[in-house]
């Protein structure tokens, strides 16, 4: 089982951002959280550098890389990406394969 799951969409837009974006050789997609306090933590993505902290792990063609301590917010989610009503971006879902 992998800690993390993408849908296709979400693969699909990966790979789209990397190359219209120009990221860089060396990053490799981040999941984590962005801790605003103890009780109000928001799940994040984007591309970045990875540090000697960090963990990294290769899923559907995706390096993924992720600091060990926040995997217990995203373990076992599934990342989507929508474009509805004029909004798009990546949500986080359960993944109900992982039952």
């Amino acid at each position: 089982m992998s800690i993390i799951a993408f849908t296709d969409a979400a693969i699909e837009a990966i790979n789209k951002y990397k190359s219209t974006l120009q990221i860089p050789d060396g990053h490799a997609l981040r999941v984590g959280i962005r801790q605003k306090n103890e009780t109000n933590k928001r799940l994040i993505i984007g591309f970045d550098e990875q540090t000697e902290k960090d963990k990294s792990v290769e899923i559907n063609g995706i390096q993924v890389i992720y600091h060990p301590g926040e995997i217990f917010f995203f373990a076992g989610m599934k990342i989507d990406y929508k474009e509805e009503q004029g909004r798009k971006g990546f949500t986080f879902v359960e993944n109900n394969n992982n039952k």
